[in-house]
């Protein structure tokens, strides 16, 4: 999305911001990102931070895209640039020259306006103290924060706070809320029908449009809820937590699963073009790709879903949690465990306990869990290839099943299960033919589709429901 830089005030805006700066004065940049490298800093009025997505990395080498991931995930809270460049396979020198080609902004600038961008939202929409603030935003202390903050924003922590708006505080009833802003449509209704049948007993929980689930902050379990469905332009999440401390990267988590930093007007504007693909896209505008909360949870689940029912799938990862999960001392929300990490998973891999489940499919999940312990298995991987070759190297992992822990877990814009079933059912319908297609000649089909093929994908199984509906509504006439 391009913003506005005006060079006699310093400021970036939205396209549709009512000021009116001569025209001699205004450079486009294409991000908010590139914008503030460059000096200027977000528009008090149109409020760009608010409503833009900050970083844009379209037609990027896939090591830079995933150094963003990465970087959005908090990476460069825990390491440094040179940790970051051999982790996507440069030379740092490299990767600060490619992000300033392709992002507009070194790795190390594109950390500190996340973690400042935070601390403005938590400024703005709590009364949480200077100390809880900077250390909820990642960062190591108040005087850091108010270094940053100050370069991003050409105000003070303080000041910031004092120029916030009534409308931008949230009322507090027990946790802390947030607002998560997002770009473009979202379909809450095609979201909350893929999470249903997939919560995992005990760890999550849908109801009334609010999804809870269970997890872990410093050792001590909490429980978030997200608003799914009470607000335009934006969810609501609100966070009982033993500590605030670092929930920038538990917020990361949110945006990651429901897609919410996805660029689904570019990506519809692509597969639209494909006569096939059009009629889902312009029925469902708002789909995204649904990630997980962790992916490691995720990668279990989608083990546990091969070859049977989605219903099948639940009742078997709810029995995995009950047995190896962590019990909460007193029933949180209605919830009642925390998913079991690698450490609990990993004895699976001997294969001597019964879980109810395929023998060969639990030592998957155990053998799984003992690669990602030693670091086999990388799923931050920021090479989305070399995710995949990691997975099936391990026994029970096989192409379908690296291809969707690749799109839900690795959150990899363009992987496509081309030997899906479904995917090749969905195919078989919008084309009209009577034969499913071949999977090698389906993958050979969607090499139009790239980079989004991972949402075509979740089109074409979006597409099944649909095709069920109007099957059914025929034989009820």
């Amino acid at each position: 999305m391009v913003v506005s830089a005006v060079a006699t005030t310093g400021i970036y805006c939205r396209p549709e911001c009512t000021a009116r700066p001569a025209v001699k004065n205004v450079s486009p940049y294409a991000a908010p990102i590139a914008a503030e490298a460059a000096g200027y800093r977000p528009c008090l009025r149109c409020r760009p931070d608010r409503h833009l997505r900050s970083v844009e990395v379209t037609n990027a080498p896939l090591p830079v895209s995933g150094a963003v991931a990465l970087i959005s995930a908090g990476f460069l809270d825990r390491f440094d640039e040179d940790a970051l460049a051999v982790r996507v396979g440069y030379s740092t020198r490299q990767l600060r020259r490619l992000f300033e080609q392709y992002v507009g902004a070194t790795p190390d600038f594109v950390a500190r306006s996340r973690r400042a961008h935070f601390a403005r939202r938590l400024l703005d929409e709590s009364d949480l103290t200077m100390p809880v603030v900077a250390a909820a935003s990642g960062f190591g202390s108040v005087r850091q924060m108010g270094r940053v903050v100050e370069q991003i924003f050409r105000f003070t922590p303080s000041a910031l706070r004092a120029k916030r708006r009534r409308s931008d505080i949230l009322t507090t009833d027990g946790g802390l809320r947030l607002r998560l802003p997002f770009a473009g449509p979202l379909d809450r209704v095609a979201l909350m029908d893929h999470l249903r049948p997939r919560l995992t007993p005990g760890v999550e929980s849908l109801a009334d449009g609010c999804y809870r689930r269970t997890l872990e902050v410093c050792g001590h379990p909490g429980v978030v809820e997200v608003d799914l469905v009470g607000h335009d332009d934006h969810l609501e999440l609100v966070a009982h937590l033993p500590t605030f401390d670092s929930i920038i990267d538990e917020v990361a988590r949110v945006r990651h699963m429901f897609g919410l930093d996805d660029d689904v007007n570019s990506a519809n504007n692509h597969l639209a073009g494909d006569p096939l693909l059009a009629p889902l896209v312009s029925a469902r505008p708002g789909l995204r790709v649904v990630g997980g909360w962790d992916r490691f949870e995720t990668a279990v689940r989608v083990i546990i879903g091969q070859q049977v029912s989605v219903a099948g799938a639940t009742t078997t990862t709810g029995r995995l949690v009950r047995r190896h999960g962590v019990p909460l001392t007193g029933e949180a929300l209605g919830l009642s465990h925390l998913f079991p990490g690698p450490a609990q998973l990993a004895p699976l891999a001997a294969g001597d306990t019964d879980e109810r489940m395929p023998r060969r499919r639990a030592m998957t999940i155990g053998a799984l869990a003992e690669a990602v312990t030693d670091h086999r298995v990388d799923l931050y991987c920021a090479d989305p290839d070399s995710l995949r070759n990691q997975l099936v190297a391990l026994p029970g992992i096989g192409p379908w099943t690296a291809d969707v822990i690749t799109m839900r877990a690795g959150r990899d814009p363009d992987a496509f299960p081309a030997g899906d079933l479904g995917i090749r059912h969905a195919y078989a319908n919008i084309s009209g033919i009577s034969t499913l297609p071949g999977e090698d000649k389906l993958a050979e089909r969607s090499l139009g589709w790239r980079p989004h093929r991972a949402l075509a994908a979740q089109h074409l199984w979006a597409s099944l429901a649909a095709h069920d509906e109007h099957d059914r509504s025929k034989d009820s006439r």
